[in-house]
């Protein structure tokens, strides 16, 4: 681990992000667009340090933006990472959105796979120049990652995984009849695009206790940023998107074997959304798979406790520096 690197604790959190980090994206991150296969405008940040000694992806999670990963990609260029972060289709100032800016939809995991391959190929391939590169991957982009991965396994030399999607918990109430008559019931009155059931649109009044993360700073600091800015403020599934992250969950099992570079998962013991069980068919189909676990931890580890927060980004670190 690099010793240089200040962890930001709880207290001293929002005037870093005011003052330092904020400087440094001004003068540090570039952000651009790309076309991806489709024609979808994708909206992508790059951090580049001096000498940087590879390139790291992030891919993030459902209703997630740049915002929220500030302090994380921040860190990663102290460590001296390239980082690469792109907002996915229907995400922050990415195309992609229905007619109400506050749902998330997608027609099939896929088409994530494939943006995030247009990602990689037009801009992290050519501005990596022959680093090599990784992915760190959070909740929804676990699953997308696991799919591009196994589908495009040349790319990346390891990859790590929070909190991934492998199995959600909501699955355990959804028979093979019940998801049957979804389908037929989104395709016949043509609901794949309105809002899932038990899904709410964005709240400003939401609380840290109803929230994934623990940290009431940065539980604070990304609600403001989706205050303030209407693009940040997708929050609830689609019923095409909820079917499509049925689907995948079982997808990305089917060909797990095409994955051969180092994986890492970072579990969190107090995960209302992901069943576990997804963790330990990954790592009986790949036994080589490291489990991080982090009992303390609700969904977004680096959204943790103070303590936790620091034991994640160390491990983080060092498993990026082949520790």
């Amino acid at each position: 681990m690099d010793n240089s690197i200040k962890f930001l604790g709880e207290d001293d959190f929002l005037s870093a992000m005011e003052n330092e980090n904020k400087k440094w994206r001004k003068e540090h991150v570039t952000r651009g667009t790309l076309t991806s296969f489709d024609g979808t405008r994708l909206n992508y940040y790059i951090a580049t340090p001096k000498e940087p000694r590879g390139s790291i992806t992030i891919v993030h999670g459902m209703g997630e933006f740049w915002g929220k990963y500030h302090e994380y990609a921040w860190y990663l260029y102290q460590a001296g990472y390239k980082v690469f972060f792109m907002e996915l289709r229907g995400h922050g100032y990415s195309e992609g959105k229905v007619s109400d800016p506050q749902l998330i939809y997608i027609d099939d995991y896929n088409t994530y796979a494939e943006d995030l391959l247009s990602f990689v190929e037009t801009v992290v391939v050519p501005e990596s120049d022959g680093l090599d590169m990784k992915l760190i991957c959070h909740s929804m982009g676990g699953a997308i990652s696991v799919l591009f991965l196994e589908k495009h396994p040349q790319y990346f030399k390891s990859a790590i995984l929070n909190s991934p999607m492998l199995k959600m918990k909501a699955e355990k109430n959804l028979s093979p009849f019940v998801i049957f008559f979804l389908k037929l019931y989104g395709k016949i009155f043509r609901k794949e695009k309105s809002i899932a059931p038990n899904q709410k649109r964005f709240d400003q009044n939401t609380t840290l206790e109803n929230s994934s993360a623990k940290s009431r700073s940065r539980f604070e600091y990304q609600l403001a940023l989706r205050k303030k800015d209407e693009h940040y403020q997708t929050t609830g599934a689609t019923l095409g998107w909820a079917l499509a992250s049925v689907k995948v969950t079982k997808d990305i099992f089917k060909h797990i074997n095409n994955i051969k570079i180092p994986i890492d998962i970072f579990t969190a013991g107090q995960d209302h959304l992901i069943n576990p069980a997804g963790y330990d068919m990954f790592k009986e189909m790949l036994p080589q798979t490291r489990i991080h676990a982090y009992n303390e931890s609700r969904h977004e580890i680096f959204n943790a406790d103070e303590a936790t927060r620091k034991r994640y980004y160390t491990e983080v670190l060092e498993v990026l520096n082949g520790k």
